[in-house]
């Protein structure tokens, strides 16, 4: 039995809480208590001192009308605290709801007391506010006879509910059809007769009683036909649906899922803590951006839920929302699902499962009862709602959210082994000011949350092994490499992508044919338009208008065999009587002719210089081979093969059959042009606009964009150095590309609307007119930059070993040391930018023009003296270098570029030469 104070929703404070005092008055009046002082009132709490009429005796009450939330411990630990601060001789609490688990700990513990102690504490829950009030008359018991009578049977009857209202007092129950409240029955409390005028029915129906979303029209009372009817009206549940096969465009079969190991084990540990009463949270969200795979997902968790190891522990109902069309949709899913539990041997199979408490159905007396048999056997039925923004998409479907709100504060209150979760996608639309907006704050205190990220190489790669089985053949080591690296780690993307190849390879086209395809989704999606007659268009069209829409609705407008040929190619889903388009990206695509901005995952492996030192060499007609690259741009064949996947990526370069030429798009292949279009790639990418949000009006060191970075990629288990590494890289590729700029310990993001040219030309000029003569050996240069770390500073004019002079000239030309006010100081600022000391010399080495000029020649003629280099360096620029300068600095310089040609070949930065 539930009491609800019910008034219209525009009522004010003063009318709601007026009500509520006169509801407490009749109860204080059944046990022969006045009110003598108003302490508090508000809508929905009052507190007043009252005293007997006959003995005098005065006592403190306090009164919650709450509707949603329950009493609490705290506000029992509250009122002893009251009792005994100002020594009243008894406090009351009277509540229309329930207590939570905890308060009735804390009664029970109170009852327990010496009689004198637990006698100055009465709790009037709403079972004992109406037992006072029917043994005083006020009100009569519940008409549960009489109702049975007229709708013809007690098992179509609801919970009752009390509604107190500025009406009356009246008995309410909530009619059943198929288990679900769909009408209610009115009797007048005082008497037990029937409420049958039209308007005051009218007027009940408007109050912001739970019940007012049924039927408030008095049914006739015709048994035989009533329940009749009352089957009719069941509401039919579709469950989340997976493809009849691999290359079915449907959530992943269980056998074809790969990956999110880690997502599925944890919420199967929050299974596992339900199960043991170590968590009182009952909500968890699987939440993502479309296309993360979430109703693959959903789908996975209940196969597992069905495996050896899990049977009989844990059973996963997953939902479709998208087939709601009312709001009996919601409680229909929570039957069906409880239902079939009860069938697979989940909890007390003897008890006939009916929702009777419409405000808070897992309070049905049946309901509850069956969830406690859960706790016995030690069993967790989960159900879960998947499309979950689908309830707020449309304005009809707005009382289906509000229904399925209410179930999910329902299980957020209940502490049994029931849990109950949607799947939300992340990067829907949502305004700030919808009740979805705020529902989702809401239940944060309640709720774990897994979000489905990326995916990593492998299990893209993982998929793509299951899409070899399928076509019966290995794919080609570049073809693969395109799919991984063109679907970015999306599963919709990459799914999308294999099925397109499917069907390429399945009609007799051979791989090496396929890799002058363009891999992108949206040329993708336009020959699925084009493929379709103008009927078909026509109907999609309207579908992705409308989605989730009537098939009905549909058949009526397009014709059967139109729906059917989408259908057929898994272009539409049907869920239930709902239709909707295969992919949120797909409907976007259609109704707006582009696709979202798919972010850029993709790690570039070197610099720009080293690219554009390959790429100057291709142009539009000519096909170039990597050996004929290697012989050109003077580069070992790994490294023209790793910049072969960056040129690609960046869109610079077309590769087919392991032939490069530079791309269409490139008109004239010079550093802006280039450097423009991988500007137009990066500005795409899920680095950029993660520094953008963070470093937009703050200064960003390597550090934080470190930890940026394995969030982006937390799949990828890079040791520090190599996560340093990419994070350096990246920043330099921003640099260059005009997006972030160097500012005191780190980086700022500032856009300056093109790449960064000027900056290079100076740098470059500077660099020429005044040629590095190496004064010091690497080992040299390492030796000092350690020594001046450890001293912190040194002098100018101090004394210093021998050699550390010429190395210090090195170091500050390298911009790794300032002077300021005649002492050196190490850069802390730009050796941050580095992984180590090591990197810091060899990556700005890299930047002199005249070691590139001798790492080039060393390439084809290793065996040159120092003096055939001075000699070649003194033509060259034109030095006035003596003989022996020519020696001296020729094997210096040497000495420099072959520890460059060395670092080149080489998977890592070798040792330094020389003196150490």
């Amino acid at each position: 039995m539930k009491i609800e104070v019910a008034l219209h929703k525009s009522s004010t404070t003063k009318e709601r809480g007026d009500l509520l005092e006169s509801l407490t008055e009749k109860l204080l009046s059944a046990q022969s208590y006045e009110v003598i002082k108003e302490i508090r009132f508000t809508a929905v709490e009052l507190d007043l001192l009252c005293r007997h009429k006959i003995s005098g005796k005065e006592i403190y009450v306090e009164c919650k009308a709450y509707r949603d939330k329950k009493i609490d411990a705290n506000i029992l630990k509250n009122l002893a605290g009251t009792l005994f601060l100002k020594n009243y001789a008894e406090a009351w609490l009277i509540s229309t709801s329930e207590y939570g688990k905890e308060a009735k700990g804390f009664t029970n513990e109170w009852k327990a007391k010496e009689k004198e102690q637990a006698t100055r504490l009465s709790f009037y829950d709403p079972k004992r506010v109406i037992e006072s009030l029917i043994s005083s008359g006020v009100i009569k018991k519940q008409p549960v006879d009489l109702a049975a009578e007229y709708i013809g049977s007690e098992n179509l009857i609801g919970e009752w509910v009390l509604l107190i209202t500025y009406y009356g007092i009246f008995w309410a129950a909530a009619t059943l059809a198929g288990g679900i409240p769909s009408g209610v029955l009115c009797y007048y409390a005082k008497n037990n007769e029937l409420v049958d005028d039209a308007d005051l029915l009218s007027n009940l129906a408007n109050t912001d009683t739970s019940l007012n979303t049924l039927n408030f029209k008095i049914p006739k009372a015709n048994k035989t036909k009533l329940v009749e009817m009352d089957f009719i009206k069941t509401t039919s549940v579709v469950q989340v649906q997976t493809g009849e096969a691999w290359s079915d465009y449907r959530p992943a079969r269980p056998e074809d899922f790969v990956g999110r190991i880690k997502d599925i084990n944890y919420v199967f540990d929050f299974f596992k803590s339900v199960r043991e009463d170590s968590t009182k949270t009952r909500i968890f969200a699987v939440t993502g951006n479309s296309g993360m795979g979430k109703s693959s997902f959903i789908a996975k968790l209940r196969s597992k839920a069905e495996n050896y190891q899990n049977k009989n522990k844990y059973f996963v109902f997953p939902v479709d929302v998208r087939a709601a069309t009312s709001p009996d949709y919601i409680y229909s899913s929570l039957l069906q699902a409880l239902k079939n539990a009860q069938i697979e041997g989940f909890g007390n199979q003897a008890i006939q499962l009916v929702l009777s408490d419409v405000g808070s159905p897992l309070n049905s007396e049946s309901i509850k009862s069956y969830l406690e048999s859960l706790e016995a056997k030690n069993q967790l039925i989960a159900l879960v709602f998947d499309q979950f923004e689908e309830l707020y998409s449309k304005p009809e479907l707005y009382e289906v959210f509000e229904k399925a709100k209410s179930l999910l504060l329902s299980a957020a209150s209940i502490k049994m082994n029931f849990c109950l979760g949607f799947a939300w996608k992340s990067d829907s639309t949502t305004h700030s000011e919808h009740p979805a907006y705020f529902f989702w704050h809401q239940l944060a205190d309640y709720r774990i949350t897994r979000k489905l990220t990326p995916f990593s190489d492998r299990e893209s790669n993982a998929v793509i092994n299951l899409f070899e089985k399928e076509i019966d053949e290995k794919l080609h080591h570049d073809l693969r490499h395109n799919l991984v690296a063109s679907s970015q780690g999306y599963p919709w993307l990459l799914k999308k992508l294999c099925i397109h190849l499917y069907e390429k390879v399945d009609n007799g086209i051979n791989q090496t044919d396929l890799l002058e395809n363009k891999l992108d989704v949206a040329s993708l999606f336009k020959e699925d338009m084009e493929s379709l007659n103008p009927a078909e268009s026509s109907c999609l069209r309207v579908i992705a208008q409308r989605a989730p829409v009537d098939w009905f609705e549909i058949i009526e407008i397009s014709g059967p065999d139109t729906l059917k040929s989408l259908i057929d190619r898994r272009l539409v889903i049907r869920s239930g009587d709902r239709l909707n388009v295969y992919w949120d990206i797909f409907r976007e695509y259609i109704l707006t002719g582009s696709v979202p901005v798919i972010p850029l995952r993709y790690l570039p492996s070197t610099d720009f210089s080293s690219l554009y030192k390959v790429v100057k060499h291709l142009n539009h007609q000519t096909k170039t081979s990597v050996q004929e690259l290697v012989l050109k741009a003077k580069l070992s064949e790994g490294t023209i093969q790793n910049i072969g996947s960056d040129m690609i990526m960046f869109g610079v370069v077309t590769r087919e059959s392991g032939l490069y030429t530079l791309s269409e798009d490139i008109e004239n292949c010079d550093e802006i042009e280039i450097l423009r279009a991988i500007r137009e790639k990066f500005s795409k990418h899920a680095f950029t606009y993660a520094i953008k949000d963070i470093a937009s009006h703050s200064v960003v060191n390597v550090n934080s964009l470190i930890e940026v970075l394995k969030q982006l990629y937390s799949d990828n288990k890079y040791a520090d150095k190599t996560w340093h590494a990419y994070t350096v890289r990246l920043c330099r590729w921003l640099e260059l590309c005009g997006f972030i700029e160097p500012s005191g310990n780190g980086w700022v993001f500032r856009d300056q609307g093109d790449v960064i040219t000027e900056r290079v030309k100076s740098e470059r000029k500077r660099r020429k007119s005044n040629i590095f003569t190496a004064p010091a050996s690497p080992a040299l240069a390492l030796e000092t930059l350690n020594w001046l770390i450890e001293n912190g500073s040194v002098g100018n004019n101090e004394p210093k070993p021998k050699g550390y002079r010429n190395a210090l000239s090195v170091l500050k030309r390298f911009e790794l040391i300032v002077v300021e006010n005649k002492r050196y100081y190490v850069d802390n600022v730009k050796m941050q930018k580095f992984s180590d000391k090591k990197e810091a010399l060899w990556i700005s080495a890299n930047s002199e023009e005249v070691l590139l000029d001798i790492v080039k020649i060393l390439d084809s003629d290793n065996q040159l003296s120092g003096k055939e280099i001075g000699d070649f360096i003194a033509e060259k620029y034109e030095l006035n270098w003596t003989e022996g300068s020519r020696v001296r600095n020729g094997g210096a310089i040497r000495q420099w570029a072959s520890w460059l040609y060395e670092g080149r070949n080489s998977s890592e930065i070798p040792s330094c030469p020389g003196r150490i």
